[in-house]
C-alpha cells in the first residue's frame, strides 16, 4: 500500500512538474506600423508601389547609376573590407557557438590509460631484523560514457537559442554590407563632386582673368578708375583660394574610399575622375512598410535576438528542476600487462540530482534572462519604426530637393541674365562695377550650389535604397 501511494505521489510530482516548464513560447511579434508610406511620389505610384518583393530580385540597387567605376569599388570593398572581414569572423564565432550548443545533445565518451609502479619496504620474516623492497605493477585501460536526458528542456532551448544567434549575426553581416556599399556609393559620389566643382572653379578662374584683363583695359584708357580693378582682383583672388580647399577635400575623401576597399596603396589613384554625377535612376518600389519587417536586416536580427533570448528564458527555469544524468564506463586492470584483457571492470550509474538552496541564485538568473527578453522586444520594436522612419524621412528629403534643385536651376539661370545685363550697362557707362561684381560672385555660388544640391539629391536616393534594405546584393 504505501509503495503504491510512493508511485502516485512521483507521478502526480511529475506531471506538474513537466507542466510546470511550459512557461515560455516564440509567438509572432508585432509593431504599430501604418498601411502605407505617406510620401509617396504622385509620378507612377501604382506602379512603384505594388512590388518591393520584385525589386528585390533584381541586381544591385548601385548598378541603377549606370556607374562602372561604382560598381568596381563596390565589388572590391565587399571583397576587401576589413570591417566586413570583423562582421564574417563575428559570424563564425556565433556558429562555433552554435555548435557548442549541439554537442549537449550527444554523449560525452573519454578513454584513459594508464600504468604506475609502486615500491613498498617490507619487514624480512623472523628471525631477520631488516627490510626489504616489494614491487608491484598496475595498468588500466577505461572508457566512459555520459549522457544528459533533456527532461525539461533546457538543451533544446540552447540548442535553438545559438541557432537564432547564428541567425542575428548573418543578418548583421547584411546590414554591414548594405551599410558598406552606401558609404562608398556616397564617398564615389562626393569625390565626383569635388572634382566637377574643381573643375568649375578653374573655368571660373578664368572667366574672372578675363574680367580682369577688361577692367585692365578700361583703366588703362582712363575709362574706370582703379577702385574697379582692385574689386576684380579681390573677387579673382578670392577664387582661387577655394581650390586648395577643394584638392584637399578631394584627397581625404580618397583616403576615406582607400580604407573602406581594404587598400590605401589605391588612394592616389581615386583623387582624380573623368566621371560626372550620373542621372537620378527612377523610384525603386516602394511596396508596404509591412514588408520591411522581412527585408530590412537589422529588423531581421532584432527578431532573431529576441527568439534567442526567449529560448533562453526557457532554459534558465528548465535549469531550476532536476536533471538526470547516465554514465557508465568500463575497462581492464591487470598488475601484469601481458594480462590486462583478463580482468574486466565496469559500472553503470543514474543520477537525479537538483538544488535544493542555492541562495537565489537560479531565480535571480531566470528574472535576468526575462529582463533581456523585454528589452530585446523593445529594440525590436524601436527598430522597426526606426526602419519606417528612415524611409519616410528619405522620401520626403528626395521630393523636397528636387523641388529646391528645380527652382536652384531657375535662380541660376536669372543670375546669369542679371549677369549679361548688368555687364553690358557697365560697357555702356551707366552702372558702376559693383554690380557686375555682385552678379557674378552670385552666378559662380549658385553654379557651385547646383552641382552640390545634384550630389545631396544622388545621396537622398542612396539613403532610400538603404532604408528599404532591397537589393542588397
Amino acid at each position: 500500500m504505501l509503495f503504491k501511494l510512493v508511485k502516485s505521489a512521483l507521478l502526480i510530482l511529475l506531471t506538474i512538474l513537466l507542466c510546470s516548464c511550459q512557461t515560455h513560447r516564440t509567438g509572432e511579434l508585432s509593431a504599430p506600423l501604418p498601411e502605407k508610406f505617406s510620401n509617396i511620389p504622385q509620378m507612377g505610384t501604382e506602379r512603384k508601389a505594388s512590388s518591393l518583393s520584385a525589386a528585390k530580385r533584381q541586381g544591385p540597387w548601385w548598378e541603377n547609376f549606370h556607374d562602372p567605376a561604382l560598381n568596381r569599388l563596390v565589388r572590391q570593398t565587399l571583397s576587401g573590407n576589413l570591417s566586413l572581414m570583423q562582421a564574417r569572423a563575428r559570424l563564425d564565432q556565433a556558429k562555433a557557438l552554435a555548435d557548442q550548443a549541439g554537442a549537449s545533445w550527444w554523449p560525452r565518451i573519454t578513454v584513459e590509460a594508464r600504468s604506475n609502479r609502486t615500491r613498498t619496504n617490507v619487514p624480512e620474516m623472523p628471525p631477520a631484523t631488516g627490510t626489504q623492497a616489494s614491487y608491484s605493477n598496475q595498468y588500466f585501460t577505461s572508457a566512459a560514457a555520459s549522457y544528459e536526458l533533456d527532461l525539461w528542456g533546457r538543451i533544446a532551448s540552447l540548442d535553438r537559442a545559438a541557432e537564432m544567434d547564428v541567425r542575428a549575426s548573418w543578418s548583421d553581416l547584411e546590414v554591414m554590407t548594405m551599410s558598406l556599399a552606401a558609404e562608398v556609393a556616397e564617398t564615389w559620389f562626393s569625390i565626383i563632386e569635388q572634382q566637377t566643382i574643381l573643375e568649375l572653379l578653374e573655368k571660373q578662374v578664368k572667366v574672372s582673368e578675363t574680367y580682369l584683363k577688361l577692367i585692365q583695359f578700361r583703366f588703362g584708357q582712363g575709362m574706370v578708375s582703379a577702385l574697379d580693378v582692385y574689386q576684380q582682383r579681390q573677387q579673382l583672388a578670392g577664387t582661387r583660394a577655394q581650390i586648395p580647399l577643394i584638392e584637399s577635400r578631394i584627397k581625404v575623401l580618397s583616403h576615406k574610399l582607400a580604407v573602406l576597399l581594404g587598400d590605401m596603396s589605391v588612394s592616389s589613384g581615386q583623387q582624380t575622375t573623368d566621371n560626372s554625377l550620373p542621372n537620378l535612376p527612377d523610384i525603386p518600389a516602394l511596396g508596404l512598410p509591412c514588408e520591411l519587417l522581412r527585408l530590412r536586416p537589422d529588423v531581421q536580427a532584432a527578431q532573431f535576438r529576441v527568439a534567442s533570448a526567449d529560448y533562453r528564458v526557457g532554459a534558465a527555469i528548465a535549469d531550476r528542476f532536476p536533471s538526470l544524468r547516465l554514465s557508465t564506463s568500463g575497462g581492464f586492470r591487470a598488475t601484469e600487462f601481458a594480462r590486462i584483457f583478463e580482468n574486466l571492470v565496469w559500472d553503470i550509474l543514474g543520477s537525479l540530482s537538483g538544488t535544493l538552496w542555492d541562495g537565489g541564485r537560479k531565480s535571480a538568473e531566470t528574472r535576468r534572462t526575462r529582463a533581456v527578453l523585454e528589452e530585446r522586444i523593445a529594440k525590436y520594436v524601436q527598430t522597426v519604426l526606426e526602419a519606417f522612419q528612415e524611409v519616410e524621412d528619405a522620401l520626403v528629403r528626395e521630393q523636397h530637393q528636387r523641388v529646391y534643385l528645380e527652382k536652384l536651376t531657375v535662380q541660376t539661370d536669372f543670375a546669369r541674365k542679371s549677369l549679361e545685363e548688368s555687364r553690358a550697362r557697365y560697357l555702356n557707362g551707366l552702372d558702376d562695377y559693383l554690380r557686375v561684381l555682385t552678379s557674378l560672385n552670385a552666378v559662380q555660388n549658385l553654379e557651385k550650389n547646383l552641382i552640390s544640391a545634384k550630389k545631396q539629391l544622388l545621396s537622398y536616393r542612396i539613403q532610400l535604397h538603404r532604408a528599404l534594405g532591397i537589393n542588397r546584393q
